[in-house]
């Protein structure tokens, strides 16, 4: 995201069309709780209503579209290691902790692309940094030698669990049956 060799983007250019882009981290992070419980069909407007200086009174998908291009790097699916809103003093914390930055000063004007490359280039020794580590890790297989080591990483995966939404359940439940499936028709196989 960030490259020392551009300026970071506040504005794009869709159709001939000039749009100014607001994408302080506050902002954006404010749009993704409010899309969090929405449908796909609303989302749309919504997105643009905080990532646009003057969003058009019709999104379009490909104005949207470029916007997100712009803002946002893909990213791979895979379990949810933190969240934003869940994990929001930690966060806050890290950044005092590792870089003497106070994000309720800097709201309004950090660039999302500054939060984003300095959230993932955060050191290890920060709470935040801990305890994704801990979601993270996995429980290593049982022996003779780990019986406490795998009960002490279990109960702290369940105390600083993310408490998921009930769409993200029902991903988590659909993928489940997903594997299952997959499974049953290799055993089938095989």
């Amino acid at each position: 995201m960030v490259s020392i060799f551009t300026p970071l983007p506040y504005e794009i250019d869709v159709d001939g069309r000039k749009y100014r882009l607001t994408p302080s981290f506050d902002n954006v992070l404010s749009m993704y709780k409010a899309i969090e419980n929405l449908d796909e069909w609303d989302r749309p407007e919504v997105m643009l209503h905080y990532l646009l200086e003057k969003p058009p009174k019709k999104p379009s998908v490909a104005l949207l579209k470029s916007v997100l291009d712009v803002l946002f790097k893909p990213t791979k699916g895979g379990e949810k290691s933190f969240d934003y809103v869940q994990d929001s003093e930690l966060i806050y914390a890290a950044f005092y902790q590792a870089y003497g930055i106070d994000l309720i000063e800097e709201q309004g004007k950090m660039h999302w692309w500054k939060f984003s490359s300095l959230l993932n280039g955060l050191p290890s020794d920060t709470r935040f940094s801990e305890i994704v580590s801990i979601r993270t890790r996995p429980i290593p297989a049982p022996n003779k030698y780990n019986e406490q080591e795998r009960q002490n990483l279990i109960k702290l995966k369940q105390e600083y669990a993310l408490k998921l939404t009930s769409k993200e359940r029902e991903e988590q439940l659909q993928n489940s049956l997903r594997q299952v499936v997959s499974w049953l028709k290799s055993a089938a196989k095989g």
